[in-house]
């Protein structure tokens, strides 16, 4: 019974200086904006910065997430594809031949930047390099980067 207590105890005192951070800071916000300028761009990736400089003519965006997530909140005018798909990726590009081929850069992104799905996509792609007219590249922190910069409202649809 007296361990039961001293658990309960502990468990109030942790949500009590929880509730008390909150209240003093806020709704925790920006970690993912904070970690995405800590984590220096891994080989292959792109900063959203550099997009911005360079400007979208010619860029092509693929979202590598679920269907249903890109459908929910995708970038508009992006494609979709996916190695989550039962269908394998040679037949997913055939209905995107004329654009894969016309974009100078072609920039895969998924959830955020622990997602590792734009970088599987991005090396699969890269395997049919007649089909890409331009460059290769991972969008550093995904979705989240492209919220942030107000790229990506809540809830638009991906096409």
């Amino acid at each position: 019974m007296r361990v039961t207590h001293e658990m309960f105890a502990i468990l109030a005192a942790v949500v009590i200086a929880g509730g008390g951070h909150w209240l003093a800071d806020g709704k925790p916000s920006g970690i993912p904006a904070i970690e995405m300028e800590q984590t220096p761009l891994a080989e292959g990736e792109i900063a959203l910065e550099t997009l911005q400089n360079e400007g979208r003519e010619g860029v092509l965006f693929v979202d590598a997430r679920r269907e249903s997530e890109w459908r929910s909140d995708g970038l508009p005018g992006s494609i979709h594809l996916t190695t989550l798909s039962d269908q394998p990726l040679a037949d997913q590009l055939i209905p995107h031949f004329e654009e894969l081929l016309q974009a100078r850069r072609i920039v895969v992104y998924c959830g955020d930047i622990h997602c590792g799905l734009s970088h599987e996509l991005a090396e699969a792609l890269k395997t049919y390099p007649d089909l890409l007219g331009g460059e290769v590249s991972v969008l550093h922190g995904g979705v989240v980067a492209l919220k942030q910069a107000g790229w990506i409202k809540e809830t638009n649809p991906g096409s």
